[in-house]
């Protein structure tokens, strides 16, 4: 199914009775690991992905990215269906652990940049641009990824995200290993972001309750891979005593 790119679709994410199993998982032959998630999340908010460590998130944002193959269950991005390729053309992708590849972080966004049929000056001009943003120096793209540190592959992770200024942006644990500043620089970004390009859509697997109750305005809560609930955020509500009562209700 492919919609009018000039119309944006009423979700950019939808995800229909998704189920996933992995093979010897802590000995279990085939242990499931998701059970018929299915959510949706309208255009143009910024939506938190949020569960306790093994709940399935990961494993659900990997399915959507054609990064694991669906063997059940429906995904449609931006009005395209994931099994199409083309589901993914506009969308960025920031991965919870970095790029350790031995090229350069040029190289790295340069590769990326062509996916996206960006020439190397477009790509050098973008990337300078964030890299001022981030305030990290322009050298960093000189080394090699896996030289790096942490939390300055994180920023290159970032910006290969944006670079052709995707509709939707799917981000795993976005600001792991940022330090306080850069975190804020973050987040200042998506704010900015969203502002000059409203319909674009920030999809964020994160712990980090602070974050989630200051910027977001969307939340699906995933736990022991169920859907328990999704629902639009009042970012005065008070996340943590919601979250810690839903969760007790859970396992009640």
């Amino acid at each position: 199914m492919i919609v009018n790119k000039n119309i944006a679709p009423k979700y950019a994410l939808i995800v229909d009775k998704l189920n996933a199993y992995a093979n010897n998982f802590f000995g279990v032959p085939k242990a499931r690991l998701l059970y018929d998630v299915s959510f949706k999340v309208p255009t143009g908010t910024i939506c938190a992905f949020i569960g306790h460590n093994g709940a399935g998130k990961t494993t659900t944002v990997k399915s959507c990215l054609g990064l694991r193959p669906i063997k059940s269950g429906r995904i449609v991005i931006n009005g395209i269906d994931g099994l199409n390729i083309l589901s993914r053309a506009e969308v960025g992708y920031i991965p919870e652990k970095g790029n350790n590849e031995k090229i350069t972080a040029r190289d790295f966004l340069r590769i990326v940049g062509a996916f996206h049929h960006l020439s190397a000056e477009e790509v050098d001009r973008k990337a300078n641009q964030l890299l001022k943003f981030f305030q990290m120096h322009t050298d960093r793209l000189n080394i090699r990824m896996n030289k790096l540190s942490s939390g300055q592959n994180k920023i290159i992770s970032i910006i290969q995200a944006f670079l052709s200024n995707p509709k939707l942006i799917i981000a795993d644990e976005p600001t792991d290993n940022l330090d306080p500043e850069t975190r804020d620089l973050f987040w200042n970004f998506i704010q900015k972001y969203h502002h000059e390009h409203p319909e674009t859509t920030f999809f964020l697997i994160t712990h980090n309750l602070d974050e989630i109750e200051k910027y977001t305005d969307y939340l699906i809560f995933l736990d022991h891979g169920y859907v328990k609930k999704e629902m639009p955020y009042d970012r005065s509500a008070g996340l943590r005593n919601k979250y810690r009562n839903l969760r007790t209700k859970w396992y009640s």
